[in-house]
């Protein structure tokens, strides 16, 4: 057959013209720690699966491949699966092809919102290969689907199931089910389960609890832990080769909480404690004492379990003091999340050594060693006071949130890469029934689908950087109208309470002269609470 003229390649083109719908896949693979046992469900066998299908199809084109290893389906909060939907709402991919249903995931409510409700929205094709599920074929779904997620939620659940209650069988008959022994341990040689003391790491856990049940502070216990320079539990571990992160940038330091949880561990006087937490719903959630599961003595202690009853009862009548001091409770902290330490940039502690009298301390010097900052504290009433001037005196120039014109622009240029995007979409949809009917050869086809397709992606690379900036501008439309409403609030007498902080201020950076240096929401710099002088 003669071929037709570029002519007719050019009718082809046109929008009346038969068209061969082209999908752009983004292919899913999910692979959960219980799931690395089998090995039909690997990540390299789910990618050979899908591929195999879809090297059978010529309407389909792999855009992007999304891998999350490692996590459960029973939650869709995952890296790779919240990527995916970024494409997805972008027009990078409109079909999502897993191996099975299971591989999206393992909770029926949620995988059949994505099934029946997000992807057809979306205008996305879903296909599960060897559960036969084609969201485009009327005749795969409907009630089998239902099964096959409940199935598959029950199938996550019972494995978890299963192994709280073998981790539970091993407390019970002593063994251990953690991923590497607390410090002052090791774990056994010949038995991961059982543990043995560490002679360098328990000799330190001994002399914590020894001078703390003499009377002396946690305070003092971290000056000497530091200035011995005694490796903390972070860097010893990896000594040990068990440690996790990255601990080039970190200072070997120890610090309050950490010798709080020594102090509170029973495993040291030989017992083993599970069940402390338990996810309910995928949240984490404390569990009363009531149902842990205790087991005592199962394997050597390192202190006596005298000496850790009498450090409990030093721990407890310290809270209680500190519960009962006070007749009244405490007051709303309006300054949470903003106080700065300005030497050493940690965040402030707010205290209350009186009835009525609070205070902003930074912790430092107190949680890990005196020589790491200087002295750093101001009484919550001197810091509103300051702030407050602040506020009065300097003529804060806001700008105004109701200039719309940035935003109207972007959204304007928004609608024209729209338009163009999906202008060279139907051009390359068209180009595979051009290649059918003889119009043009496959060299032009490879040639024509490769300018089409790159000028797609810019155009999406584009799209999502106006969305990004539409979002971006009226996220600044909303803050700047927040903060002068704030400004008018605080000027009227209405003091500093929460909202207003929200709205007006960022941080609040303290030095140990008591001044501050203060970074407002509505401006780029931070501003010295001294230039308060220079308007009164």
């Amino acid at each position: 057959m003669a071929r037709k003229s570029r002519k007719g390649l050019d009718a082809a083109l046109q929008p009346a013209a038969p068209q061969k719908f082209v999908y752009y896949v983004g292919v899913y693979v999910r692979l959960s720690v219980e799931d690395k046992k089998h090995k039909g469900d690997s990540i390299e066998t789910q990618q050979a699966i899908i591929k195999e299908f879809l090297d059978e199809r010529h309407d389909f084109e792999v855009r992007e491949i999304y891998i999350d290893n490692g996590t459960s389906g029973q939650s869709f909060e995952r890296p790779a699966f919240l990527r995916m939907k970024e494409d997805i709402e972008s027009g990078l991919i409109n079909c999502c092809v897993t191996k099975d249903l299971s591989r999206l995931g393992r909770n029926a409510i949620d995988t059949g919102f994505y099934i029946e409700t997000y992807f057809p929205k979306q205008g996305v094709r879903y296909i599960a290969v060897t559960d036969g599920y084609d969201s485009a074929d009327g005749q795969s779904g409907g009630i089998m689907v239902s099964l096959k997620n409940m199935v598959n939620e029950t199938i996550a659940l019972e494995a978890g199931r299963k192994l709280r209650a073998h981790h539970d069988m091993l407390t019970r008959e002593g063994g251990f089910s953690g991923a590497h022994a607390p410090y002052g341990y090791l774990k056994a040689d010949d038995d991961v389960h059982r543990l043995v003391p560490d002679e360098y790491a328990g000799a330190i856990v001994r002399r914590i609890f020894e001078m703390y049940s003499s009377g002396t502070g946690i305070t003092v216990i971290l000056e000497w832990l530091n200035s011995s320079d005694i490796l903390s539990p972070k860097h010893y571990f990896h000594t040990k080769g068990v440690g996790t992160g990255n601990i080039s940038k970190s200072r070997n330091r120890w610090g309050k909480n950490v010798v709080k949880a020594i102090l509170a561990n029973r495993v040291y006087c030989g017992d083993i404690v599970r069940g402390k937490n338990r996810k309910q719903s995928r949240i984490l959630e404390k569990t009363p004492k009531s149902d842990w599961v205790i087991t005592e003595n199962k394997h050597e202690a390192i202190i006596s379990r005298e000496m850790f009853d009498k450090v409990q009862g030093i721990r407890m009548s310290g809270d209680k003091s500190q519960n009962t001091r006070y007749s009244t409770p405490t007051s709303d902290n309006v300054f949470k999340g903003k106080m700065i330490c300005g030497h050493c940039g940690r965040s402030m502690e707010r205290q209350r050594p009186y009835e009525s009298i609070y205070k902003f301390r930074c912790p430092t010097r107190y949680s890990y060693a005196k020589s790491d900052c200087v002295p750093v504290l101001i009484r919550e009433s001197d810091l509103r006071e300051k702030l407050l001037d602040m506020l009065r005196f300097i003529n804060f120039e806001i700008p105004s949130s109701h200039n719309s014109t940035g935003i109207e622009s972007i959204k304007t240029e928004l609608l024209e890469v729209q338009a163009e995007r999906t202008k060279n979409q139907r051009l390359l949809d068209g180009l595979y029934e051009s290649l059918i009917i003889g119009d043009i050869t496959d060299d032009e086809y490879k040639d024509i689908k490769t300018t089409y397709t790159s000028k797609i992606s810019e155009l999406v690379a584009r799209e999502k950087l106006l969305r990004q900036s539409e979002q971006k501008q009226a996220k600044q439309n909303t803050l700047l109208s927040n903060a002068s409403a704030s400004l008018v609030a605080a000027r009227n007498g209405n003091g500093l309470t929460s909202e207003i902080m929200n709205g007006l201020i960022e941080k609040i950076r303290v030095f140990d002269d008591r001044s501050l240096r203060v970074k407002f929401t509505f401006m780029d710099r931070e501003i010295p609470s001294r230039e308060v002088a220079a308007y009164e």
